[in-house]
């Protein structure tokens, strides 16, 4: 829950930076719901995917492989955005990355935290979605509040929040990803 928390703030500072973002660095004046529409075919894509293939690789794989992803497009982020900026297309892919590997991420997540909840399924889901909402609304506000005109501030809290979450993913599973979900208890 925790881990969901702080990656859901990640996509609400995006959404919360993405109008200045769009407009502002990149210049894309009333184009940017384009862009931001565009960003989004990587959820889409990765709700099919996680479809087709949680039944053969697992929950825990695939959420592990996404959080692992979604760090390295997090590095890449911060460390472009250090170096001087973030090029259109480059801020593209990754977002769509960040995306798709969000995609992957939640919704296995979600399910992870509530398969020991069986007994109290619906407060348990209740409980759960308040406090992911509640985190990822802080931390997004956060990081959007700091919007200097650069990516650097979204890009350092994004990484930040992600490294906090594989901190806890790592924590839950006792070090051990990747574990298939009949091996990790």
């Amino acid at each position: 829950m925790l881990a969901a928390g702080g990656i859901q703030g990640t996509l609400f500072a995006y959404v919360f930076s993405t109008q200045q973002v769009f407009t502002e660095i990149y210049h894309l004046g009333h184009y940017f719901t384009l862009a931001f529409a565009a960003v989004a075919i990587g959820i889409a894509f990765a709700g099919f995917l996680n479809a087709r293939f949680v039944g053969r690789l697992g929950m825990r794989v695939i959420s592990h492989g996404a959080l692992v992803g979604y760090t390295v497009v997090g590095v890449i982020m911060l460390l472009a955005a250090h170096n001087g900026g973030v090029p259109f297309a480059l801020y593209m892919v990754l977002s769509t990355l960040t995306m798709f590997s969000f995609g992957l991420m939640f919704a296995n997540f979600t399910a992870l935290a509530m398969e020991p909840q069986g007994h109290i399924a619906g407060t348990a889901s209740s409980l759960f979605g308040s406090i992911t909402t509640l985190l990822g609304i802080a931390i997004g506000y956060t990081i959007g509040q700091d919007y200097d005109g650069t990516l650097l501030p979204f890009a350092t809290g994004s990484l930040l929040c992600t490294l906090a979450a594989l901190g806890v993913v790592l924590v839950v599973e006792k070090g051990r990803l990747f574990t298939p979900h009949k091996t990790a208890r």
